[in-house]
Formats: C-alpha cells, sequence, structure tokens
C-alpha cells in the first residue's frame, strides 16, 4: 500500500524522470494511439455499414424478383395441376394465364384458342406422345424424341406430379435452355393419359436477371430447392445456361441473398461480388489509413527532432554549466563550486560524524615567476600545477578548485590529517617532477607549499575556521622555507596549534 507521504511526490519524480519533452512526447503518442483507434473503428463500422447496405438492397431486389417470378411460373404450375386429369378441365382456359404472363400476345382470341406467347410454350401430349393441344409457333415445331422422352419418364412416376428441370425450348429458334415444367395427365381410373408441357424460354430470364445482376460481376441464378441451378446470369456476359453456380457461405469472394420462390419450388440466388461492394469503401480506407499513417510518421519524426534538439539543448546547457563551473585556465572548479562543494561536504561531515581536511595549495615565488618568464609562461605553470593536482587525487568524492590567483584548495571528505598528508606530498613531489624551470626560486624550479587543515570525527566548529586554519598552515608552511607541507590539526573543530 503507497504511504500517504509519498503520493504526492509520485507525479513529480515521474515528470522528474521523464522531463517536459518526454511527458511532451509521450502525449503525442497516446493522442495519435488514439485517432488511430477512432479512425480503426470509424473503418471498421463504416465496412459493416457498407456490408449490411449490400445486403438489405440486394435481398430487396431477391424479394421484388421472387415475387414476379414466383407469380408467373406459380400460374402455370396452377394450370398444370389443373390439367393433370384428362377431361376435367378446358386447356384453353387454364393456359391462357399461364402464357399470357410470359409476352404478347399471350390470347390473340379467346375464340380461337390459345397461341403461342414471347416467351413460353405449351403442349399437352397423349401417351403415345402425340399432341392432343399445342401453343406452339408452330404444330410441327417441336422436338418429339424430347417429348416422347418425357412421357417416357413421366409413364415411369407413378405419382406424376410436377417436376421442374431445364430443357431447350420445344420448338427450334429458342435463346437457350430455359425452364420445363412437366405434369402427368391421369384417366379418371388413375390410368397413365398423357403429360402436359410448358417451357419457359431462356430469353425471360435474360431480360429479368439483366437488371438484377448487381454491379460488374455479380450473378443472379434460378434454382431448384434441392440446389440445382435451373438458369443463371453473369453480369457483363449474359446468361449462362445454368451453370453460374451459386455461392456458399464459406465462399468469401461474394455476399449472396438466397430468396425462395412463392409457392414453387424454386429460389434466386443473387450473388454481388465483395471487391465491388467495398470498393469505395477501401478507396476511403485507403486514404483514411494514407492520412493515418501520415501523421505518424509525421508525429514520429517530430519525436525525432524533438528529442535531437533537446539532446543538443542538454548538451549546451551541461557545456555552459561547465563553463560555468570550471576554471578556463586549469580546468578545475572555480571558486564559486569549490565553495558549494565545501559548503556541502561540511555539513555532510556534521551530519555523519566523520572527518574532513582541507589542503590549501600556494605556487611559490609565482609573482617572480610572471615578472621573469611573462604571463603566457605563468599560465602554462599553474596548468602544470592543476594537472598535478587532479592526478594526485584518486577517490571520486575528492574534489579539486582554484581557489584563486596561484592559490588551489582541495577537499578531502572521510580523511584524518594522516590521509590529508599523504594526497599533500604526492602533489607537491608531482608538481617537482614536472621541473618548470624557475631561477628566481632557491629550489631553482616551481615548487608549491602545502598546508593542511582537518577535523575531527565530530566536527563542531564552523566551515570559516577550518578554512583559517588551512590558511594558517599555507603561510606556516612558507615562513618555514616553502616546497614544503605543513599540518595545523583541529580537535573538535577548532584550529590548534601545530604538531
Amino acid at each position: 500500500m503507497t504511504s500517504p507521504h509519498t503520493s504526492p511526490a509520485s507525479p513529480r519524480r515521474f515528470s522528474q524522470r521523464f522531463g517536459p519533452l518526454g511527458l511532451t512526447l509521450m502525449a503525442v503518442g497516446i493522442a495519435v494511439v488514439i485517432v488511430v483507434g477512432v479512425r480503426a473503428t470509424l473503418l471498421y463500422e463504416g465496412h459493416v455499414a457498407v456490408r449490411d447496405d449490400a445486403r438489405e438492397a440486394n435481398a430487396r431486389v431477391a424479394r421484388l424478383a421472387a415475387r414476379v417470378i414466383g407469380d408467373d411460373i406459380s400460374a402455370c404450375t396452377q394450370a398444370l395441376e389443373a390439367l393433370s386429369v384428362a377431361g376435367r378441365a378446358d386447356p384453353n382456359a387454364q393456359l391462357a394465364s399461364c402464357l399470357g404472363r410470359f409476352g404478347h400476345p399471350a390470347i390473340a382470341d379467346p375464340s380461337t384458342g390459345v397461341q403461342a406467347s414471347t416467351y413460353a410454350q405449351a403442349v399437352i401430349v397423349n401417351e403415345a406422345g402425340e399432341a392432343v393441344f399445342e401453343a406452339l409457333p408452330s404444330a410441327t415445331c417441336f422436338d418429339r424424341a424430347e417429348v416422347q422422352r418425357i412421357v417416357d419418364a413421366d409413364r415411369r412416376d407413378a405419382a406424376g406430379g410436377l417436376t421442374v428441370s431445364m430443357a431447350t425450348p420445344l420448338c427450334p429458334g429458342g435463346s437457350g435452355k430455359g425452364l420445363l415444367l412437366t405434369h402427368g395427365v391421369r384417366r379418371a381410373d388413375g390410368g397413365f393419359a398423357g403429360v402436359s408441357i410448358v417451357t419457359v424460354d431462356a430469353e425471360y430470364f435474360a431480360r429479368l436477371f439483366a437488371g438484377l445482376a448487381p454491379g460488374e460481376r455479380g450473378i443472379v441464378s434460378l434454382l431448384r430447392n434441392d440446389g440445382v441451378v435451373l438458369n443463371g446470369w453473369k453480369s457483363g456476359s449474359g446468361s449462362d445456361d445454368g451453370e453460374a453456380q451459386p455461392s456458399s457461405g464459406a465462399d468469401g469472394d461474394f455476399l449472396y441473398i438466397r430468396q425462395p420462390l412463392p409457392g414453387v419450388p424454386m429460389q434466386i440466388d443473387i450473388r454481388a461480388p465483395r471487391s465491388e461492394i467495398y470498393a469505395e469503401w477501401r478507396k476511403r480506407a485507403f486514404w483514411v489509413a494514407g492520412l493515418t499513417a501520415a501523421l505518424g510518421a509525421a508525429c514520429m519524426v517530430l519525436s525525432i527532432l524533438l528529442r535531437r534538439q533537446s539532446r543538443r539543448r542538454k548538451q549546451a546547457e551541461a557545456a555552459l554549466q561547465q563553463m560555468a563551473s570550471t576554471d578556463p585556465l586549469t580546468g578545475l572548479a572555480n571558486r564559486r563550486t569549490l565553495d558549494e562543494a565545501y559548503d556541502r561536504e561540511w555539513r555532510r561531515a556534521v551530519r555523519e560524524r566523520v572527518p574532513l581536511s582541507l589542503l590549501f595549495i600556494d605556487v611559490d615565488h609565482f609573482k617572480t615567476f610572471n615578472d621573469r618568464y611573462g604571463h603566457p609562461a605563468g599560465d602554462e605553470a599553474l596548468v602544470a600545477v592543476a594537472h598535478a593536482i587532479s592526478q594526485s587525487i584518486r577517490r571520486p568524492g575528492d574534489f579539486a578548485g582554484r581557489y584563486g590567483g596561484e592559490e588551489f584548495m582541495v577537499i578531502l571528505p572521510k580523511t584524518d590529517a594522516g590521509g590529508a598528508r599523504d594526497v599533500a606530498e604526492r602533489v607537491r613531489t608531482a608538481v617537482r617532477a614536472a621541473a618548470i624551470a624557475h631561477e628566481g626560486s632557491e629550489h631553482g624550479r616551481v615548487t608549491i607549499s602545502i598546508g593542511i587543515a582537518g577535523t575531527g570525527a565530530m566536527p563542531t566548529g564552523t566551515p570559516d575556521s577550518l578554512l583559517q586554519a588551512a590558511d594558517e598552515a599555507l603561510y606556516s608552511a612558507k615562513r618555514e622555507g616553502r616546497d614544503r607541507v605543513y599540518i595545523h590539526v583541529s580537535s573538535g573543530g577548532d584550529p590548534c596549534p601545530a604538531i
């Protein structure tokens, strides 16, 4: 469980961890994800809407076509059913309502009998295959072999009911295979008396289906209830004489609707290619996806540029910070940074009750060196001394800086007087080993004097008292001949006489 004392700081720590730029980039990323999610949702909903609209439109067309075709064919099946008993009904009266639905003129004159319609033909034959009633363009035009085949098949069918199949027209010159409706005719005693036959030309379906097939590759098919295709129409290619196979539920290329014909054992199947249904949606999806991708790419480029700018800014700030905290000549910490580090280490020594030591370093006879060799040589000498100091302090916590002019200061946390003396000797020896000629010095080379001041394990004085002790130790080293280390020990934080 999160402590109530730490929870208010969590947002602050989060902000400090990622920074303003990180939070901005994170917000931009979240916004892009939200936009992409909304766009994807809208595209999906649009896809579903297009599918549902196409399905509903095809369903309306299928219902209309089923009603029209069903009414037309149902009139014929009812007429054939009425003529199923020989002599019971008048063929002229029964077939007039059937053939009249398939073109003009269905009945030229009721007194002269039924004539051949434009798209339908009818004939009633006896058990020998001889026509006893005709509604044909010519009395001798029908294929007697085909009629005899129908008679033989119906004779073997004990039920003698309605049969629906595909067949060529009874008379030559038709437009391909059409719909064949047959029904057996029985005598009053149940004996076989012949067959009533009606054919509906394929042109009837072609004209009707041509206006129903959706798109450029749509298919409309007329099927029996057992799935056998009776007639079909492909957009752009015309009737396929029943070769178009209706789609199934596993066919992912087409969206189809199947509608039963009322009163007839048949149904209409309308297939619409999905590629055409979703063509406009895909165009919109392409543009939306492109714009979304462009937005994402722009955000990515912007993020990269912002990160690069932030990195450069941080580098510039670090460089400025380095310049603000570093002595430009020697590369060591400047006086302000040195004072901040000393104050920080003093408070830590008091808090943790650990010793703290200071080294005050001064270049011997430096004014004389400048007067004799010039200020550029003096600067080079100071750089050499600074290098010797930085090479001699080895712990990460040790801190060195230029105190002012030719004076340097080294802060040694958790170091007693003995440890401080070892560091001071390394520094003094390193400067002497540099062998920088100095004819104005009694040693003939550039040397340094070092004053050491340290605290005990429990400092009780002030930071200024330790600084003063280190400064006094430095002047004691100079009085005693320079090129030496002098220790001024403080007990309990207070300066005390040299040992």
